[in-house]
């Protein structure tokens, strides 16, 4: 579903000046007022889509809190590679914060 709305967002932000705010507004009147339909959240899942633009099932192994911790890395080398050890390893959000935090990548 955050796949889907990133799509359709990054899709339509050329024809819509506000439509990070439009989607936040109608996910959250049609999915119930909650956190995960936020401005920022709808950001995020822009940039989910932008970074992963092909959808694949292996993206549903992953949290959305695992993402966000993805997305602090600029690099898209670091980026996948990161991806990669929370898929291997199973690790939760905290793990992963971890491992990237003490730069594992580098050590490679």
């Amino acid at each position: 579903l955050f796949w889907m709305i990133g799509r359709k967002v990054y899709n339509t932000k050329n024809i819509y000046s506000s439509s990070i705010y439009k989607y936040s507004t109608f996910c959250s009147y049609r999915f119930g007022s909650s956190n995960s339909f936020s401005i920022f959240n709808i950001k995020m899942m822009q940039i989910f889509y932008c970074t992963f633009p092909i959808f694949f099932s292996r993206l549903n192994e992953l949290t959305w809190d695992h993402y966000i911790e993805l997305f602090r890395i600029s690099d898209f080398s670091k980026r996948y590679f990161y991806f990669g050890v929370a898929l291997f390893c199973r690790s939760s959000v905290l793990d992963l914060r971890t491992i990237i935090d003490n730069d594992v990548y580098s050590f490679i």
